[in-house]
């Protein structure tokens, strides 16, 4: 009985974290990029939330990903001047 208690304990203790990561997770991006305004320079952008993981360039526009594997999307849009034009977090 007494090993019952526990490995039913380990189960909810588990349940719970996994409960509170998904929790976490779930509103991580907005929460990352709530300071960034459209309008913003990339210098500005990368002062608040630091250097991108990931950068895709397409015709001089760059797009600065900082979703991770756990979390919602997380990108920023920046047009040919540098300039934020859009933020997404999906």
């Amino acid at each position: 009985m007494r090993a019952f208690r526990l490995i039913a304990g380990m189960i909810l203790l588990a349940a719970l974290g996994f409960g509170a990561f998904f929790y976490y997770s779930w509103g991580w991006s907005e929460r990352f990029l709530a300071p960034i305004r459209v309008g913003m320079s990339t210098i500005q952008v990368q002062r608040l939330v630091g250097p991108p993981p990931d950068v895709r360039r397409n015709s001089g526009a760059e797009t600065w990903d900082y979703t991770r594997f756990w979390s919602r999307d997380a990108r920023v849009y920046f047009d040919t001047n540098g300039v934020v034009w859009a933020v997404e977090t999906d």
